[in-house]
């Protein structure tokens, strides 16, 4: 429970306790309608999983990268999945495999393609080939192409080895992408100044304008931010930081020790969504860098104060509120720990994919934690918690609305605005306010 600077009250001490969350034998009833599953397993045959492929995972980290070629080695489906990425449309060039070209090789089509595509975009520092599953199958010989084309063009070409049979959701694609990042950084001399690298962040709502805003104010300056806000060219000069703040432990810690261990730079786990999880990071960094407590403190004190007097007025209609979460590994502990500081109960953080160290970090604040829930199960425990909002990504979030439960859906939308820092959190009390207390599910709760 978070103590409001200036002796103000926490957020989540305003009004009545919370209901009893839970009836029919709370825990152990739960757990028989939507086990405890561990992270990494298979997806049940039959089972409707939101996973999506190696593929995938690798072009949501890497497709919004500036000053590169994002080219497809495979069918254009695969090109057409990853032109949206995070909600917005990245450029994406294709080799357009036909059946021809898996019986015959693809080969010269990739040596075409990559000649072309720097020729319309001869700023391009380098290209991205995203090996898919059919040029995967046929054993196609893309480091020979690589390698002659950068020979020829003086452009670094990476080879990005993703086929979506290879793994089992699209976090094998984050780790494959992160290993292709490592091998772009080049020794620079360091800043004579304070700044970061923001390592797992990812920008979806405009979170990284606040987070560079407010480490500006203790004195930080960003350098880049992976892969949220970033140029070819900001990767290859990553090592001008001292520090790298690591956001996303499930997408991006291998990378951080990685360059930790090949070029020294040091990084701490941090998150910028809550008041608690805030000034536990900005302490933190400005611990790292010598800056003055009392100055961040400061800082604190006026951000919190402004925060407590948009929000106090919603608080009692939020407190003891019932949530679910059920998103990537990432959403889980970042939102359960904002919803634990308005007051509200998180029963249920179902991951679509995660690794074990995140549900350890959100178990303190999430009730029941289980992994790559099937449609079925999420239907029976809706039914069950009852709960007062659902968070869940776009493509399934009509399975709770059509039960009349309100939904907060992710990736959100640019008109949403951010979540993260202290305006984020101001906003996403608004929204879940108004989105719990919207008159439309009443008409909807009488058939739940």
């Amino acid at each position: 429970m978070i103590k409001v600077a200036n002796n103000l009250p926490a957020l989540s001490q305003l009004s009545p306790p919370p209901r009893d969350p839970l009836k029919r034998g709370s825990r152990p009833f739960l757990k028989s309608v939507i086990p405890v599953r561990k992270c990494g397993l298979l997806s049940e045959p039959g089972g409707m999983t939101q996973r999506s492929c190696v593929y995938f995972g690798a072009r949501y980290v890497l497709g919004p990268v500036k000053e590169a070629i994002h080219l497809v080695h495979g069918g254009v489906g695969c090109s057409y999945y990853g032109k949206m990425v995070r909600g917005r449309p990245a450029q994406v060039f294709s080799t357009d495999f036909s059946e021809y070209d898996v019986i015959f090789g693809g080969i010269s089509k990739l040596k075409t393609a990559l000649t072309q595509a720097f020729s319309l975009n001869p700023k391009a520092k380098g290209a991205f080939v995203y090996v898919t599953c059919v040029s995967s199958i046929i054993g196609e010989d893309v480091e020979s192409i690589a390698h002659e084309v950068s020979k020829k063009l003086g452009k670094e070409v990476k080879i990005v080895a993703c086929p979506g049979f290879s793994a089992i959701s699209q976090s094998k694609g984050h780790a494959i992408a992160y290993q292709v990042l490592s091998k772009i950084i080049k020794p620079y001399k360091p800043y004579d100044f304070p700044a970061v690298n923001l390592i797992g962040d990812y920008n979806v709502g405009g979170e990284t304008k606040v987070i560079k805003n407010l480490l500006s104010k203790i004195g930080i300056k960003v350098h880049t931010v992976l892969t949220g806000d970033t140029k070819w060219s900001e990767v290859e000069s990553l090592t001008k930081a001292r520090l790298n703040l690591l956001l996303c432990s499930s997408t991006a810690k291998d990378f951080c020790e990685t360059v930790k261990n090949e070029w020294g730079i040091p990084y701490i786990k941090v998150s910028f969504y809550g008041i608690t999880a805030i000034k536990e990071s900005l302490l933190k960094i400005a611990e790292f860098f010598n800056i003055p407590q009392r100055k961040v403190s400061a800082i604190l004190k006026e951000e919190e104060r402004a925060v407590y007097e948009e929000v106090k007025g919603l608080l009692p209609g939020l407190k003891g509120k019932k949530a679910m979460i059920i998103l990537g590994a990432a959403r889980i502990f970042t939102l359960s720990a904002m919803l634990k500081d308005l007051g509200l109960e998180v029963e249920l953080g179902a991951s679509i994919f995660a690794k074990e160290v995140d549900h350890e970090e959100a178990k303190p604040i999430v009730k029941h934690l289980t992994d790559n829930p099937g449609d079925d199960e999420l239907e029976r425990v809706f039914s069950l918690i009852k709960p007062d909002v659902v968070f869940i990504n776009t493509r399934h979030q009509w399975q709770p609305v059509k039960l009349g439960i309100p939904v907060i859906s992710f990736p959100q939308p640019s008109e949403r605005g951010p979540y993260a820092g202290y305006t984020g959190m101001i906003n996403f009390a608004k929204q879940l306010y108004s989105v719990i207390n919207a008159p439309v599910w009443r008409l909807l709760s009488e058939s739940f």
